[in-house]
């Protein structure tokens, strides 16, 4: 046989190989991404919540899966039919690893996985994150509550489920953000008396309230998604407007904020 033959058979035999590697890593990536209670055993139910954890056995967290289950019931989108997935991770291994193994290049307190309707939460992460802030502002990623990050990464599969995966991947991410936010929120907003829209935007424009780590627009990462769950809100409670009317495109940042402003300018504050 000739050399030169040889040695391609060679190459296309290590080729071959190499694929078929590549084939079986990409298999149980996505196998235990699509199964992550093979390494999260725990579970308690509320509604349309199943909770998976590594916590203690005997905590209840059946109460804290019953609070998210609460605050989608209140959103105007809640599904009773539906059953979501979510992974409460203690251990700060094995949620990196499930972060790395997402190929997600930031560094989250939750997130969600639409294509297999998994969620993951890290407990540490949120709490870090209510610590360092002492909890304020209330109703964003500051405060530390876990109930309010797991029913935000939930209501980003509710929101994908209903729009679409590829409408949702082409928005821009005041809305991605928002419109999670608004869901995961809205039930715990309406029932605290001194929360309302008008007192909350007052809140959203005093600089000393926010961090100095820049966002997508040159604004604090922690501002940007408590400024995006008010623009929903805004256009959700005062203009009448629906989860699928905000996705068009004519719905724009820059004019959802002006006349934000101009209905704050006739509302003065309470």
């Amino acid at each position: 046989m000739p050399p030169k033959r040889s040695l391609f058979r060679r190459i296309v035999k290590y080729a071959l190989r190499l694929v078929l590697v590549l084939l079986l890593l990409f298999a149980l990536q996505i196998t235990v991404l699509a199964f992550p209670q093979m390494l999260v055993r725990n579970k308690v139910e509320s509604g349309t919540i199943r909770l998976y954890h590594d916590g203690d056995p005997n905590a209840d967290f059946e109460q804290l899966a019953s609070a998210v289950d609460q605050r989608l019931q209140g959103s105007g989108v809640y599904d009773s039919a539906r059953t979501d997935r979510v992974y409460l991770i203690h251990s700060a291994d094995l949620y990196d690893f499930f972060v790395r193994l997402s190929l997600i290049r930031t560094d989250p307190q939750g997130f969600c996985l639409p294509f297999l309707g998994n969620s993951f939460v890290s407990v540490s992460r949120v709490k870090a994150l209510g610590e360092g802030s002492g909890g304020l502002p209330k109703f964003s990623i500051w405060e530390g509550d876990l109930a309010h990050t797991l029913a935000h990464e939930v209501a980003h599969q509710y929101v994908v489920d209903r729009i679409g995966r590829g409408l949702w991947r082409r928005l821009p991410q005041w809305k991605q953000e928002g419109m999670p936010e608004y869901i995961a929120n809205i039930a715990a907003i309406r029932q605290d008396s001194l929360a309302s829209l008008r007192n909350r935007l007052d809140l959203l424009n005093n600089g000393q309230a926010w961090s100095a780590t820049q966002g997508w627009s040159n604004r604090s990462w922690d501002r940007i998604h408590y400024e995006a769950g008010l623009l929903v809100e805004f256009l959700i409670d005062v203009q009448g407007y629906t989860l699928e009317d905000i996705v068009a495109e004519s719905v724009t940042e820059g004019d959802t904020h002006a006349a934000m402003l101009a209905w704050v300018a006739g509302h003065p504050a309470t």
